[in-house]
């Protein structure tokens, strides 16, 4: 009777205790979280609903009106705001967060929306890799936003998709990658240039697989390992996925030509197993804190390489045989290897079966070379910490 009830039912019961045990180390208070509504006003809220219904291609052309009210929101004084929070939609909880990034927003522009620029660059801490998709406005226009923020016309509306995949997660250890629908906005508003990204997940991501955050998350060390699943203990198994995530990034300049950027996020995430959502405010937070870490460490640097240099780099590393990619990455996979050794996580089977005898780099595809490069580049340029020698 044991056996048969456990084969026929095994499925369930698992996912019955995960479910559990995941709600317990979230201390998940769920009914009490689920009656809670959103803080925004009732036009701001009309205006996020506006800007997300615009994203796809064939979605309404932005209604400046329409998303005033949001732009007027993000300027008010952080004390008014600061505990806003998007009311709850089809993809489960939003959250709200604001800050300041202490570099002009035309270099924000400069770097963050050149398709030669390697996205992961200039977010380390968020991507492994990134990059626009064929048919996507940027690169079929090359517009230049950095050269057109000055200008008082009509605003420069652009779409497009991009590929993302994501660095490991700091609680789970999962890592995903999935294709979004993009709309890039540069407008002005009370005289003040300003560049709103919206942004919609096309469709469920590939499931999650364990990855590794290597010595402090902020040296940007990550070991992505092929094994479905999540590293924490007792979840080893659990087949996970991204199933839909919004974003809406508003980059504003804090005093007209000033050195400084006003920065707005609005995020939605729905993710977990079995069609669960589990991901709480408290998480996209936390998530959005170490992006903005990554983001910011690499944008206020004094030392952070000219646009065109790294550039240059992602264009130059694409073009490099994937032997040569591969062979100066040995000293890289023998140091990993070493740090491995002495690492509760990476010592295990799923990551020491990538690690031993220094042949991470073995594993990688091409992509994931050019991305492990690039990486390593921006460390030694901008001053941190790497293994590679």
């Amino acid at each position: 009777m044991p056996e048969r009830f456990f084969s026929r039912y095994g499925i369930v019961v698992r996912t019955l205790c995960a479910f559990f045990i995941l709600c317990c180390l979230l201390s998940v208070p769920a009914r009490a979280e689920e009656v809670e509504s959103g803080t925004l006003p009732a036009d701001v809220e009309a205006g996020l609903e506006g800007l997300l219904a615009s994203v796809p291609r064939q979605g309404p052309v932005p209604d400046p009106a329409g998303y005033a009210a949001v732009l007027d929101f993000v300027f008010r004084p952080a004390a008014e705001t600061a505990t806003a929070r998007p009311g709850k939609t089809e993809q489960g909880f939003g959250a709200f967060t604001r800050d300041t990034i202490k570099a002009p927003l035309a270099r924000i522009l400069r770097y963050c929306y050149d398709p030669d620029i390697p996205a992961e660059a200039v977010y380390p801490s968020a991507l492994r890799r990134g990059f626009w998709l064929p048919g996507s406005d940027l690169l079929k226009q090359r517009v230049a936003l950095w050269d057109k923020m000055a200008e008082k016309g009509e605003p420069v509306v652009l779409r497009g998709a991009e590929f993302e995949e994501i660095t490991p997660d700091s609680f789970s250890g999962c890592y995903y990658s999935y294709k979004l629908d993009r709309l890039l906005i540069l407008t002005r508003h009370q005289g003040r240039a300003v560049l709103i990204s919206v942004s919609r997940q096309q469709a469920p991501s590939t499931v999650g697989r364990k990855g590794a955050i290597v010595g402090d998350d902020r040296n940007w060390e990550y070991v992505y390992s092929p094994v479905t699943g999540s590293t924490m203990r007792g979840l080893g198994w659990v087949s996970t996925y991204m199933y839909d995530s919004s974003t809406i990034a508003v980059f504003y300049e804090e005093t007209p030509g000033g050195n400084t950027t006003g920065y707005a996020l609005f995020k939605w995430v729905k993710a977990g197993w079995s069609n669960l959502n589990v991901v709480k405010r408290s998480h996209i937070l936390a998530g959005s804190t170490r992006f903005l870490s990554g983001f910011k460490q690499v944008l206020e640097s004094d030392k952070l390489p000219p646009a065109e240099e790294l550039a240059t780099l992602g264009r130059n590393l694409r073009r490099t045989p994937e032997t040569e990619l591969r062979k100066a990455l040995a000293t890289y996979s023998e140091h990993l290897m070493q740090l491995g050794e002495k690492d509760s996580v990476l010592s295990g089977s799923d990551f020491w079966s990538i690690l031993k005898d220094a042949g991470y780099a073995e594993t990688l595809s091409r992509d994931e070379l050019v991305s492990v490069h690039i990486k390593n580049y921006m460390k030694r340029k901008l001053g941190k910490p790497g293994i590679d020698g």
